[in-house]
């Protein structure tokens, strides 16, 4: 055998051996979903070892698309000739006291609330209580969406902010004049507020079903964007984030999974096709 020979069975033998992800999938966007993006690669990994991912956040989508295969963001950013597909939904809840007795408010008596122009609960009905505005953070970003989505960009009047929403409904339940924000969650002693979008507007309650179908007001999706030349291992894994093992993970990071069809269709823009039983639903 020549030594040319010898050279190329040698690298047919090096590139058959090179894994599916021999270059690292680049995942970038908003600092608030660099932690969905840590468990989905994390997750993903442990069944496929050889996959390399790195995730990034910060600066403008826009400037940074071309340097990333998967781009994260939430709302409607750009994505320019991206193929976009929704991965699950980020909602904000309104709390009160069980006690109180406001059920519902719109948009614009939320906003009146936190920016400090409505102060007092007779106001909408409820008690002679001054109204003490709380907020719970996480790792979804909550407090940036609400000012975008609720105050409009304004700064909201002086609140208290707590660690998470399971901390901010213990305060809430212990509070007969309190208000907050958070995500969705339970605690005997509060109430998610019905939301109407305008005064007008049928008030729709925060529930699971609602918040899903987007239906409730306070939502967005979250959404990854991928080059319409994707490889065929990047789509796969985006495939993966749309299962029910994948939304799985959105539900453990904060968000709402998507509802079945909503994933179904985010396979179709993928060119991918589901798997049986591959989007039963979770909860």
């Amino acid at each position: 055998m020549t030594f040319r020979k010898q050279a190329l069975i040698c690298a047919s033998v090096l590139l058959c051996s090179i894994p599916l992800f021999a270059q690292a999938t680049r995942i970038g966007g908003s600092y608030s979903l660099i932690y969905l993006g840590q468990r989905f690669t994390e997750q993903y990994r442990a069944k496929h070892p050889d996959a390399q991912f790195t995730v990034q956040g910060g600066g403008s989508i826009a400037s940074k698309a071309a340097e990333l295969d998967i781009v994260q963001g939430e709302g409607s950013g750009p994505v320019g000739k991206r193929v976009a597909f929704p991965i699950g939904i980020h909602e904000i809840v309104i709390y009160v006291n069980k006690t109180n007795p406001v059920r519902e408010l719109s948009l614009a008596q939320v906003r009146g609330i936190f920016l400090g122009q409505t102060t007092n609960w007779k106001e909408l009905g409820g008690p002679d209580l001054r109204i003490n505005l709380f907020a719970g953070e996480s790792t979804t970003g909550t407090l940036t969406f609400f000012q975008e989505a609720v105050l409009r960009g304004e700064e909201p009047y002086p609140f208290e902010g707590k660690n998470n929403t399971h901390s901010l409904l213990e305060v809430i339940a212990s509070d007969p004049a309190a208000i907050g924000y958070g995500t969705l969650d339970a605690n005997p002693g509060v109430r998610g507020v019905a939301i109407k979008s305008g005064l007008t507007s049928l008030a729709v309650e925060p529930a699971i079903s609602t918040i899903r179908s987007r239906e409730y007001p306070i939502t967005r999706q979250v959404y990854w964007a991928i080059s319409p030349s994707a490889s065929r291992d990047v789509k796969e894994f985006c495939g993966w984030v749309l299962s029910a093992e994948g939304q799985l993970i959105v539900e453990g990071a904060g968000f709402e999974p998507l509802l079945p069809h909503d994933r179904s269709a985010g396979l179709t823009r993928l060119g991918l096709k589901e798997a049986p039983g591959a989007l039963a639903s979770g909860r």
